[in-house]
């Protein structure tokens, strides 16, 4: 028996079994800093495996939800985004880039009622911060757009 758990300990991660009885591997959640390098290497379809690893972890990171939403985002999944970022904004409210992103998200979609929206939620929040000031001029391009 020993020497059985000595092996099992050897072995990086854990194994679980599943209700039928199967054994599955389950790696260590990756670290924030992985994603952020998938994320600014524009790797996101590589990003929301690592996000939702780490989520399954950390279940109230409104960080987390954030870059899963922006990750969806610029993969052009706007169903998906649009859940994460409603999740993000329900962990933190004033979450800054969740409010941006979400109205970015909404000019993709064809949306921007509800982009202004965001725009005046942001304001509220922050006045001119840099986030305000990224929404406002996506807004207005792409009112120079139509």
């Amino acid at each position: 028996m020993k020497r059985m758990i000595m092996a099992c300990l050897l072995i990086p991660g854990s194994l679980f079994a599943s209700a039928g009885g199967e054994f599955s591997y389950l790696a260590s959640a990756p670290s924030m800093q992985e994603i952020k390098m998938n994320i600014v290497e524009n790797k996101y379809s590589e990003a929301i495996p690592l996000l939702k690893k780490y989520l399954g972890r950390n279940p109230a990171s409104a960080e987390a939800y954030n870059y899963l939403g922006y990750s969806y985002r610029k993969t052009g999944h706007l169903p998906e985004a649009f859940k994460a970022y409603e999740k993000a904004l329900a962990l933190n409210p004033k979450h800054l880039s969740a409010h941006e992103y979400l109205g970015e998200a909404y000019l993709m979609n064809n949306e921007p009622e509800k982009a202004r929206a965001v725009l005046a939620q942001l304001w509220g929040i922050c006045r001119d911060c840099e986030e305000f000031r990224d929404l406002a001029k996506a807004i207005k391009e792409a009112r120079n757009e139509n």
